[in-house]
C-alpha cells in the first residue's frame, strides 16, 4: 500500500472513531445531566420548594436510528394516547419547514436514551425538505430525508 494511501486510510479511520467517541459521550453526558436533575427536582419537592415553570421552548437533540431497532412509528399511533402532529422548522432565516411529525407525550426514552425534560418523542412522518440537516446528526442519520419513519428527540 502506497504512503499516502495508508495516511488517508489512517485518517478516516481517527475520524471515524472520533465520532463514535463523541457520540458514545454525548449520549452518557445526557443519561447523567438527566439523572441529576430528576434527583435535584425529587429533593426540592421532599424541602417543599418550588421549582420555576420549565420553558416552553429550547433545543432538540435528535436521536435517531436506521437499525431497525424501533418499531415505525406510523404503525404504532393506536397505541399511543397523545398524538399531536407538529412541525420541524431548522434554524435559518427565515426558517424552513423541513418534516412534518406526531408527537409521543408519553415517552420517556429514544432508541433507549432518556428525554430531557425540554424534549419528546417525536415520528417523522412526511419529509419536506429530504436534504436539510438535522439539529444534532449521528453516525447514522444526517439529513431529514434519512428520519422517515424513525424517531427522533
Amino acid at each position: 500500500m502506497a504512503p499516502e494511501d495508508l495516511e488517508q486510510l489512517t485518517q478516516q479511520i481517527r475520524d471515524q472513531l472520533e465520532e463514535s467517541i463523541i457520540e458514545k459521550v454525548t449520549r452518557q453526558l445526557m443519561l447523567s445531566f438527566s439523572q441529576m436533575q430528576s434527583q435535584f427536582h425529587l429533593q426540592m419537592q421532599s424541602q417543599g420548594l418550588a421549582l420555576p415553570p420549565e420553558p416552553e421552548v429550547g433545543p432538540l437533540a435528535a436521536c435517531v436510528s436506521t437499525k431497525e431497532s424501533c418499531v415505525d412509528p406510523s404503525r404504532n399511533a393506536s397505541d399511543t394516547s397523545d398524538l399531536d402532529k407538529c412541525r420541524l422548522y431548522i434554524e435559518e432565516n427565515p426558517p424552513p419547514l423541513v418534516a412534518l411529525e406526531r408527537v409521543y407525550e408519553g415517552s420517556t426514552t429514544v432508541h433507549n436514551i432518556p428525554l430531557l425534560h425540554d424534549q419528546v418523542k417525536v415520528g417523522v412522518e412526511e419529509v419536506r425538505d429530504a436534504d436539510a440537516p438535522i439539529p444534532v446528526p449521528t453516525e447514522e442519520v444526517k439529513l431529514v430525508g434519512q428520519t422517515l419513519n424513525t424517531f427522533l428527540a
